[in-house]
């Protein structure tokens, strides 16, 4: 019992916390958002690779870089223009990379999954477009699409779990 609890918080909790935190917060650009995001996808790349400690604490450090002030507010402005010059290619991208991330939820694949993964993870990229509308769209967006996330995560649990 106390290890669906585990799986319960992990998946309806952590899961898409950790997931919006890397695929849309960074969608409204701010130097906190920008190594909030950073963080995360340090963290998901060196998951399975470094001790989990280290990597806590190596993602820990690139998040409160801005509050250092160790780069400069022209920067930043530089970094803002830019990020809003290609806001449309982010927006389809970070939605794109939301369902290619997803693959990983499938076992045994071939190469030949990933180049149909449009069509096998399409659900999940289209969730990533709705979730990216929801947190550019309304001021608490990013608190709103960890909901949505977990109330779309739910019934996948509990139907698993019968």
């Amino acid at each position: 019992m106390v290890q669906y609890w585990g799986v319960l918080y992990r998946v309806l909790i952590l899961i898409p916390f950790f997931e919006e935190t890397i695929f849309r917060l960074p969608l409204k650009f701010s130097k906190q958002n920008f190594f909030l995001f950073l963080a995360g996808l340090i963290f998901l790349i060196l998951y399975h690779t470094y001790d989990i400690k280290i990597i806590c604490i190596f993602s820990c450090v690139i998040a409160i870089i801005p509050y250092l002030k160790l780069i400069s507010e022209s920067i930043y402005l530089k970094m803002e223009i830019i990020w809003k010059k290609y806001f449309p290619l982010l927006y389809y991208s970070f939605a794109i990379f939301f369902g290619l991330f997803h693959m990983s939820n499938f076992v045994n694949l071939t190469f030949a999954h990933f180049l149909l993964f449009p069509m096998i993870v399409f659900n999940q990229i289209a969730m990533g477009l709705i979730l990216g509308y929801v947190r550019v769209t309304y001021v608490h967006g990013f608190i709103l699409g960890v909901f949505i996330h977990l109330l779309i995560n739910l019934p996948f649990i509990l139907i698993s779990h019968l």
